[in-house]
């Protein structure tokens, strides 16, 4: 018998079988109890982490004679051995290969035609966002109103590429990567049964290796096995995938942190050298420096260097592996990125050498700890000083406080001399009066109650209307949250850009979960400055008061277009 390979071998046949996607399964499993089988599914997520599988494992279930006796596929009737012995009924289409209109009218012909032998004829659509938009216009109505014998189930890593009108019509199921510790249970189970000798800390690295993909770790396990006869260990995992260990990633890091340019350019050429890949080497580098903020914040655990340092290599990470995706030579991308953000946080290490200017960081990094992260030290210190208003303001002496009356003149003013730049027209004037009255009106309940709704927001991940503007969301976080602003940060400029570029769809969305916000979002180290700023301003004695906004925080392409033609006349302006 030919060998076969292993994540063929083990691949699930039934509910049971499947590794985690728990939320996934009891909807489907359901679903078939209660006799309450929709006519189109779309299953996205990563790659390797089983839609296929799952919705094979479903087209068989709705065809399994005895479901219901064990809320799983029996294994044992002839439906189900019909459908693992590759029943013409579970038609399974390559949408990457099969993308055309011409295919899509020939599935249409065919689909009128009753199972010949199963209750329902099952159409499987892998990667169905390779599908042309006159392939999926020939799809629409036949995926709305397809005949009562028919399921379709559409499978895709690139979510986003679907059509709307097509999302529309399908019951929407995200699937999540799977985790790091079903990943190791799972290879070490395939382990025993097919008696490889492999060390635990192998197969640790393998499941980071695949980064949350079932498929991906299984076939890693198989190439490994077929390299050697002996015991596979972390050198032997190391010397052919071109990969550095969690050691390596963790000591670097370290480094990293503690300025030793001597090691860390060591690892660099440690990574070159054996031919490792840069672009996976940054991104776990990446994911580590993640989980140690996240830490930090949550759990109050231990941290390398200071807070802001760690932030600020995010920052550089992501600009790497954006550098990376055209370079001609990684190497010199890599040395020279790290070289600049080790010298930069060497250059501010030597601006406070002496004594007192370090007392003073730690008391400014303390003051920083209470005044946002400690909910409990926020609420103690801010004072509502007006019942009418919801101004938040500090005791201070008159002669210190700031002069707001010509400042609606000011505001007017300063809205002539917006900047035109880029594809986000950002009023930047309007950018800084939100994240002013955010601060002025700051109120610790508002932000735990807003933070208690972000957590939930992968419910409406499967909702086809909100699901695009729900998952833009979840990769930020509520910093400040006031009367009717909230200051929203995240890691990535292009998050930013996706939620400028639909603004009042997302403070719609914030209005229907919650209630009408101002919303502004920035990265993390823009962030750091606001803090600093505040804490400066407080130590002052300042009052921060709320702002009267001038014009919409996002401009439309056109309106700048005509400024910039009043100003330098049409004759100039070159419009492309």
């Amino acid at each position: 018998m030919a060998y076969q390979a292993l994540y063929r071998k083990y691949r699930p046949h039934s509910f049971d079988d499947f590794i985690d996607q728990d939320n996934v399964k009891k909807i489907l499993v359901n679903s078939i109890k209660n006799n309450k089988i929709s006519h189109a599914y779309l299953f996205s997520g990563p790659r390797g982490i089983g839609k296929t599988s799952m919705a094979k494992i479903f087209a068989k279930a709705i065809n399994c004679l005895n479901f219901d006796s064990k809320n799983d596929v029996c294994d044992i009737c002839d439906n189900c051995k019909e459908c693992d012995e590759q029943s013409v009924d579970i038609i399974e289409i390559d949408a990457a290969s099969n993308n055309g209109v011409d295919q899509i009218r020939d599935l249409k012909n065919k689909i009128y035609v009753v199972p010949s032998k199963l209750k329902y004829k099952v159409y499987i659509i892998d990667e169905v966002h390779m599908l042309t938009n006159s392939a999926f216009n020939a799809l629409l109505k036949t995926l709305e109103e397809p005949p009562a014998h028919v399921v379709f189930i559409l499978a895709t890593t690139e979510f986003y590429e679907v059509p709307e009108t097509i999302v529309s019509r399908c019951q929407c199921f995200n699937f999540t990567r799977i985790t790091l510790e079903s990943l190791q249970k799972r290879l070490k189970y395939i382990s025993e049964k097919e008696k490889i000798n492999i060390t635990d800390d192998a197969i640790t690295e393998i499941a980071h290796y695949s980064n949350g993909g079932l498929r991906d770790a299984i076939g890693m396990l198989d190439k490994l096995n077929s390299f050697t006869d002996e015991k596979i260990t972390i050198d032997v995992f190391k010397s052919i995938n071109g990969m550095i260990s969690q050691s390596d990633i963790e000591l670097f890091y370290t480094e990293l942190l503690q300025k030793n340019l001597a090691k860390v350019i060591e690892i660099i050429n440690k990574v070159e050298n054996q031919g490792y890949d840069f672009k996976n080497f940054i991104e776990r580098i990446m994911m580590l420096v993640r989980d140690k903020i996240v830490n930090y914040y949550i759990n109050s655990s231990d941290i390398v260097g200071d807070i802001t340092d760690n932030i600020e290599l995010i920052t550089v990470l992501n600009d790497i592996l954006n550098k990376l995706k055209d370079a001609v030579n990684p190497l010199v991308i890599v040395q020279i990125y790290i070289l600049k953000y080790i010298e930069n946080v060497s250059f501010i290490s030597r601006e406070i050498k002496n004594e007192e200017a370090k007392k003073e960081s730690k008391i400014i990094s303390q003051e920083i700890k209470n005044t946002i992260v400690s909910e409990k030290n926020i609420s103690q210190e801010i004072k509502n000083n007006s019942q009418n208003t919801n101004e938040l303001t500090y005791e201070v002496d008159d002669s210190k406080k700031i002069d707001s009356s010509n400042e609606k003149d000011k505001v007017e003013k300063t809205c002539k001399n917006d900047q035109i730049s880029g594809k986000i027209h950002v009023n930047l004037q309007n950018k800084s009066i939100r994240i002013n009255n955010s601060m002025a009106t700051a109120n610790i309940s508002y932000k735990k109650e807003l933070s208690e709704i972000w957590k939930k927001l992968n419910k409406y991940f499967m909702d086809s209307k909100y699901s695009k503007v729900a998952q833009l969301l979840s990769d930020t976080v509520p910093m400040v949250v006031g009367v009717d602003y909230a200051i929203l940060t995240t890691i990535s400029d292009g998050i930013i850009d996706n939620i400028y570029n639909n603004l009042v769809t997302v403070e719609d969305f914030i209005n229907m979960i919650y209630h009408q916000l101002k919303i502004v979002v920035i990265t993390d180290s823009e962030f750091e400055n606001v803090k600093k700023k505040y804490i400066e301003d407080r130590k002052k004695n300042i009052i921060y008061q709320v702002q009267e906004e001038c014009g919409k925080l996002i401009e439309e392409g056109d309106n700048l277009i005509n400024k910039a033609i009043n100003v330098f006349g049409s004759d100039i302006v070159e419009i492309e």
